[in-house]
């Protein structure tokens, strides 16, 4: 019995963090694909935290990119499993 609840232990870590590595992957896709339509480059995307948001687990990832090639700026994503939620960037001002 006790071997049969290790088992059963070990195959829940392994999905829980194939799960957390899939939605890693997802992020960073898809943020690529945001920051090309938004004209920005993308510099690097981490997980920030886990969040419930309206009775839901929310994966809070942020992202740096830069929209004029001289400043960075850090913008937020939540995740709920593999869909998007929400995206938040922050107001970005212009050099002149």
């Amino acid at each position: 019995m006790v071997e049969l609840l290790g088992l059963l232990a070990l195959f829940v870590l392994g999905a829980v963090v194939w799960q957390m590595r899939r939605q890693s992957e997802f992020a960073n896709r898809w943020l690529v694909h945001y920051c090309k339509r938004q004209q920005f480059q993308l510099l690097s995307v981490y997980r920030y935290r886990f969040c419930m948001r309206k009775g839901r687990l929310l994966a809070h990832f942020r992202f740096e990119f830069s929209h004029d090639g001289v400043q960075h700026n850090e913008g937020d994503v939540w995740l709920a499993g593999v869909q998007v939620v929400d995206v938040s960037v922050p107001v970005l001002r212009e050099n002149l």
